[in-house]
């Protein structure tokens, strides 16, 4: 049988800390080699169409699965993700993974915005975008940072006089609209959550903008027709951590930066590698500015999504149904 889980019931069966404790687990099964995967393919079509697909198999926890998402000529993105079972084979389960995605995200990045920053005592952060996955990703750092004051900026005043609003009373924070990114960027902690550049040449974030010894999680810029920091954010920063290696690749801001030679590779780290050797491998580098940028794996989606489905499962969430995949029928 495979469990089918909507868009309301995995929004109702994600818990923040359990999703970043399990991604946690995953990557030091990813360290240790213990997670098959590939690039995602991305196959285009007119006018700016995608149908992507992105697998992976992580044989310890019996799971393997994949992710789908499109756009199409008549709506927008739309996300599926479907696990399997390594051990029998079995479709387990078939999810919406449109809210799924932003919470991952979300957790991907205080999974590592704990890992390289958590060190640091600062308790402002300036957000860029006002969208979903800005308010799940605040929502995350706020999970594992001490954060008790925001600022937060959009070109549209309306979203994000909103988002200070609705976030402040959800977080039990501090969180003040300001009128331009320049102003939100001044701060310790930074969070870029946009999706800036479709088309043209902006960025959302200015490297000037940044104080000397900023952390910036960033995870805008998934295609290489996005942007979201420019270019001399990357050449000054004493790290940069990927969540992936194949981004440098599928990123517009890492594709900018190469090209423009902001870019030093001895001090670029994948997420993961972090988890080599336990907590005494992470880097803290005690001043200087910090980035980590992420578009986002099959495996973190995988886990994600396991870690949501062992809820939906305990509290009855979803329905059954038998989609006869590997059976036999006699004619």
């Amino acid at each position: 049988m495979t469990l089918i889980l909507d868009n309301d019931e995995v929004r109702s069966a994600a818990d923040m800390p359990t999703i970043i404790g399990n991604l946690e687990k995953a990557m030091a099964i990813e360290s240790a080699g213990g997670i098959e995967t590939v690039p995602r393919v991305n196959l285009p079509f007119s006018p700016k169409g995608f149908f992507r697909v992105m697998p992976a198999v992580i044989e310890s926890l019996d799971l393997m699965g994949l992710k789908v998402f499109n756009t199409s000529r008549a709506s927008d993105v739309r996300y599926l993700i479907g696990l399997w079972s390594i051990e029998s084979g079995e479709l387990r389960v078939l999810l919406d993974a449109s809210h799924l995605t932003a919470i991952r995200t979300g957790a991907v990045t205080a999974m590592a915005h704990r890992a390289i920053a958590g060190h640091r005592s600062a308790e402002r952060i300036g957000v860029i975008g006002s969208g979903l996955e800005a308010r799940t990703n605040l929502e995350a750092i706020c999970a594992v940072a001490e954060i008790r004051e925001a600022r937060v900026f959009s070109p549209n005043r309306e979203r994000r006089e909103r988002f200070a609003a609705e976030m402040a009373r959800k977080l039990g924070i501090e969180i003040v609209a300001v009128d331009s990114g320049e102003e939100a960027a001044d701060a310790p902690l930074v969070l870029a959550a946009t999706n800036t550049g479709m088309g043209r040449e902006a960025v959302a974030v200015q490297a000037e903008w940044l104080p000397a010894s900023a952390h910036v999680d960033s995870i805008g810029s998934t295609m290489p027709s996005l942007r979201e920091l420019d270019e001399k954010a990357f050449g000054r920063a004493e790290l940069v951590v990927l969540d992936t290696m194949d981004s440098t690749e599928e990123s517009g801001d890492l594709i900018a930066a190469r090209r423009s030679g902001d870019w030093h590779e001895s001090r670029v780290r994948s997420l993961s590698s972090l988890w080599a050797d336990g907590a005494d491998s992470r880097p803290v580098p005690a001043e200087g500015l910090t980035v980590f940028k992420s578009v986002g794996t099959a495996a973190q989606d995988l886990v994600a999504a396991d870690a949501i489905v062992q809820v939906a499962v305990a509290e009855g969430f979803g329905r059954e149904i038998d989609l006869l995949f590997g059976k036999q029928f006699v004619s």
